[in-house]
């Protein structure tokens, strides 16, 4: 790992256009290391940029109210002499700004940032720890590594504090580590507000999401004695509560990954007209295995992966592999 962090060090201090970019359908980890690591930089002077197929999420605008992300970047015409990627799994996680721009990708310098043990180390300079528990944490030990900590103020520090919290559930999941703790620790020394964020991630409720999580509760299936426990969003469920996809995460986190007897739980729901999420939570089954499958992973007890079956076939074909593997 030290090899691989001297060899990025010197790639940055070579650069001049620094093009960051993480993976489709951004979730906390992957936006606030990008946020953070484009902060630092911006500082150094560099001229960077930062892209996605998609706007950040406005969820995360209570912390930083800019968006820094440009899906509409032409990426020739910026002309990056480095490219970073941040929490992404695999390639096909950037998704069309990999796919229309391969070649300025294959003839530019690229650096790999992840923490997924699924990460096929798909570039030549991989940047990986999969005992780190979040891309934040693996970001921070680096930055620490080459003296760039000092660049942190509070509100960097507030950023990686926070998704250092989602990716552990608060210190609660199998990838909190002392190293976590010692991170978190570091980063309330310089000033991180880890009270805000908190709040927003996991005490706040607005009306319209909790109707949602209301009737998917109350349709909750089951089978296996309890120890496989699920939900269904049709989209006239989203519909008719007025909410999208985008508010579902907290619903598997917080209520099917914490039903008593439960093993493993999963969540479908359309993300568009035809094309299907399926999201994982289990208690030490690889889920992540049977996400591979379908060519989609994550985390061993957390994963997901997208079809265009319908919602019923989905369902069928989870269940037959869910009762061969429990």
């Amino acid at each position: 790992m030290e090899q691989k962090i001297a060899e990025f060090w010197k790639k940055l201090a070579l650069a001049k256009n620094i093009l960051l970019i993480n993976h489709i359908r951004m979730d906390p980890d992957c936006f606030w290391s990008l946020t953070a690591l484009y902060l630092i930089l911006k500082k150094l002077n560099y001229n960077v940029a930062a892209i996605n197929d998609e706007k950040s999420p406005a969820d995360f605008s209570f912390l930083w109210m800019d968006d820094i992300v440009t899906p509409e970047l032409d990426i020739k015409q910026f002309s990056p002499d480095l490219i970073i990627s941040l929490d992404a799994a695999s390639l096909d996680q950037l998704w069309n700004t990999y796919k229309n721009n391969i070649e300025i990708f294959k003839n530019t310098d690229f650096v790999v940032f992840d923490h997924h043990i699924t990460n096929p180390w798909f570039w030549s300079l991989n940047i990986i720890d999969t005992k780190s528990s979040s891309t934040c944490e693996l970001l921070f030990r680096v930055l620490e590594s080459i003296w760039l900590d000092s660049y942190i103020d509070p509100k960097i520090a507030t950023l990686l504090t926070t998704w250092i919290h989602t990716d552990t559930n608060i210190f609660y999941n199998s990838n909190t580590t002392p190293t976590t703790l010692h991170t978190a620790a570091k980063l309330m020394e310089l000033w991180a507000d880890f009270r805000s964020p908190m709040f927003h991630f996991y005490k706040k409720k607005n009306l319209t999401k909790s109707r949602l999580w209301w009737e998917v509760l109350k349709n909750l299936k089951s089978s296996e004695n309890w120890k496989i426990v699920w939900g269904l969003i049709p989209k006239e469920l989203f519909e008719k509560t007025n909410t999208t996809d985008k508010e579902t995460s907290w619903l598997i986190n917080e209520f099917l990954s914490n039903m008593e007897w439960m093993e493993v739980c999963f969540l479908i729901y359309y993300i568009d007209d035809t094309k299907l999420k399926t999201s994982f939570r289990s208690t030490g089954y690889d889920v992540a295995s049977l996400c591979a499958s379908y060519g989609w992973w994550w985390h061993k007890q957390a994963a997901w992966f997208y079809t265009e079956l319908s919602m019923k076939e989905a369902e069928k074909e989870i269940l037959d592999k869910l009762k061969d593997l429990i």
